[in-house]
């Protein structure tokens, strides 16, 4: 999910990638809870009529399906914020809040498109001083691409601006 917030000048603000993720945690657990009780009841069942080998299988199973689902969320439940400001890129990365950052100077910074053909998501880098990182790793083909226009756009009016105040 690209989000974009700038001010009026169109090249100062900050731009919200999200992973796109259909359900939220809150829902997952209750579809969670939902199939346990399901898995418990079959089990009850199976165990009342002496069948007690499916009830250790049903808390594997219950176990296997939790796990993966933390392990997903865990995974996937982080953003990136680009930040654009008259001098600096600032990238920063993180969970609940920034864990990692990373600073560019605007003025000497670039942004490299590398399309890898109609089917492959293309891969979006910022260069400055040799060091590089990339934006959006998570994101879908459209999403990146969105996220392409975005850049190409507040470059431009970067670019513009900073003419202006030359001459």
């Amino acid at each position: 999910m690209v989000k974009v917030y700038l001010d009026d000048t169109g090249y100062n603000g900050h731009i919200l990638l999200e992973p796109n993720i259909s359900l939220s945690w809150k829902t997952n657990v209750r579809i969670f809870i939902f199939i346990s009780l399901v898995t418990l009841m079959v089990a009850a069942y199976f165990l009342m009529i002496g069948g007690w080998l499916v009830l250790p299988f049903s808390g594997l199973e219950l176990l296997m399906i939790g796990t993966s689902l933390y392990m997903f969320f865990h995974h996937y439940n982080h953003c990136e914020v680009i930040r654009f400001t008259e001098s600096r890129v600032v990238i920063e990365h993180g969970k609940e809040s920034a864990d990692k950052s990373w600073e560019y100077q605007r003025h000497w910074s670039s942004i490299h498109v590398q399309d890898r053909g109609q089917c492959c998501v293309p891969v979006v880098r910022i260069k400055s001083h040799g060091k590089e990182r990339e934006l959006g790793a998570f994101l879908g083909y459209e999403e990146k691409k969105q996220l392409i226009d975005v850049l190409e756009e507040i470059t431009q009016k970067f670019i513009v601006a900073s003419k202006r105040v030359r001459v």
